[in-house]
C-alpha cells in the first residue's frame, strides 16, 4: 500500500513540475509562439501541395498486401494456367485457401474452407466448387453471386483477386 502511494505522489508531482514548465516558455516569449505557428501552417500548407502533386501511379507500397491493390491489371494477353493451375493459393486474411482446376466443362475453382472456431487449420475443412468463366481471354471469372474474378498479373508475377465491378481492377494479390 505504500509503494502504491508513493508512486502516486511521484506521478503528481511529476505533473505538476511539467505543468510549470509549460507555463514559464508561454510567458518568457509569446512572438516566439506566434512565430512557430506560423511555420506550422506554411510547413502544413507545403506538405499538402506535396500530396496533391504525387499522382496514384507514383504511390509506392509499403507491404505486401497492399502491393498492387486498386491498380490495373496487367496482362500480356496469355491465360498463363501453367502458373495457377492445380496449385494451391491461401488468403491473406484466413487460413482458407482454394485451387483452380480445369474439367471437361472448363475452370473450377475448389475453395477450401476452415470449419474451426479457431480458424488455424486444425479442424475439419469443408469444400465448396465454384465455376469459373473465362473473360477477355486472361480473366477467370466466378458463375456466382459473388463479384469476384481471377488471374494472373505480368507485372506482379502473381494470381491476383480482381473486382469485375470495378473494370477488373485488382483487390489483392495472393500470396
Amino acid at each position: 500500500m505504500k509503494k502504491i502511494f508513493l508512486l502516486i505522489a511521484i506521478l503528481a508531482i511529476d505533473v505538476l513540475s511539467c505543468g510549470n514548465n509549460d507555463n514559464k516558455n508561454i510567458s518568457a516569449a509569446p512572438e516566439n509562439n506566434t512565430q512557430n505557428v506560423e511555420q506550422i501552417i506554411q510547413q502544413h500548407a507545403s506538405n499538402e501541395i506535396n500530396i496533391n502533386q504525387n499522382s496514384s501511379s507514383d504511390r509506392e507500397y509499403s507491404g505486401n498486401l497492399a502491393k498492387g491493390m486498386d491498380e490495373e491489371f496487367t496482362t500480356d494477353g496469355k491465360l498463363h494456367e501453367e502458373k495457377f493451375l492445380n496449385k494451391t493459393f491461401g488468403y491473406t486474411d484466413t487460413s482458407d485457401s482454394f485451387k483452380i482446376q480445369k474439367d471437361s466443362q472448363g475452370y473450377f475453382l475448389t475453395k477450401y474452407i476452415d470449419d474451426s472456431p479457431e480458424q488455424d487449420g486444425s479442424g475439419s475443412t469443408k469444400e465448396e466448387k465454384v465455376r469459373l468463366k473465362l473473360e477477355k481471354g486472361t480473366i477467370l471469372q466466378e458463375v456466382s453471386n459473388e463479384p469476384l474474378a481471377y488471374a494472373y498479373d505480368t507485372k506482379l508475377k502473381k494470381m491476383v483477386f480482381l473486382n469485375p465491378e470495378n473494370d477488373y481492377r485488382i483487390i489483392l494479390a495472393t500470396d
